[in-house]
């Protein structure tokens, strides 16, 4: 399973700031909320610290794990899991808490990691501050060209670029990537989640499957932090549908 060629400066991101990455704009500033919807980088940040350890299954519940949090959004997202004895709940009250602030956590650990940048801002030559600003934008427009060719066709043998694309199915964020046939992109993004919106036979082999079992566990986790919710409010409407 050929790992996707990633950017240098992007090359050791978790799922969750990946996802945020991307979806950054290509002219070097970030969107308001870097990584869109919050809910989506929580269900994401969950899954992760699932993956590596750092919250485990204890009876129905989810408690902390002897692994640690891959990167600084991990580690806020584990510290602000509250306790108790039913997972559903537990992250219902996480995105009930946190989900409107986990946009600038992403971004903090960003511009932690040195994707962003705080660039002295003026308006008609009086400074104003900073702004932040993408510190490579050449390495942005890279991965994000990576995403866009599998959304436009391109097939990929890489099970967490299989990943990244079924969150932004889910997050219905496909269109952020501005692929060249938005509508064909957003069926292409629903087959490697696993669904059928065109009676095509969803994809087989060894990388399918892996994404597969990724969005099995990913459902676990994504409808109680509401992402369900921002796939139905954020459809997309095509003018020949």
């Amino acid at each position: 399973m050929t790992a996707t060629p990633w950017s240098t400066a992007s090359a050791g991101l978790s799922l969750p700031l990946r996802l945020a990455w991307v979806l950054a704009r290509e002219d070097g500033r970030p969107p308001v909320e870097v990584g869109g919807p919050g809910p989506l980088l929580l269900g994401a940040a969950v899954l992760q610290l699932l993956h590596d350890r750092a919250l485990r299954r204890e009876g129905a519940g989810y408690v902390r794990g002897d692994g640690d949090p891959g990167d600084p959004f991990e580690a806020w997202v584990r510290d602000a899991l509250p306790a108790g004895d039913d997972g559903d709940v537990q992250l219902e009250e996480l995105a009930a808490d946190v989900a409107g602030r986990a946009g600038e956590q992403a971004t903090e650990a960003l511009e932690d990691l040195g994707l962003l940048t705080r660039v002295p801002r003026k308006v008609l030559g009086v400074p104003l501050g900073r702004s932040l600003r993408v510190a490579d934008p050449e390495a942005l427009i890279r991965d994000r060209g990576l995403v866009r060719s599998v959304l436009d066709g391109q097939e990929s043998h890489d099970v967490a670029m299989g990943a990244l694309i079924a969150y932004l199915h889910h997050g219905g964020l496909v269109a952020h990537l501005d692929p060249e046939d938005l509508h064909a992109a957003e069926l292409r993004a629903a087959r490697i989640a696993g669904e059928d919106p065109d009676g095509r036979p969803a994809p087989q082999g060894p990388v399918a499957e892996a994404v597969a079992r990724t969005v099995a566990a990913m459902h676990v986790v994504l409808v109680p932090v509401g992402v369900v919710q921002i796939v139905s409010t954020n459809a997309h409407h095509h003018p020949h549908d």
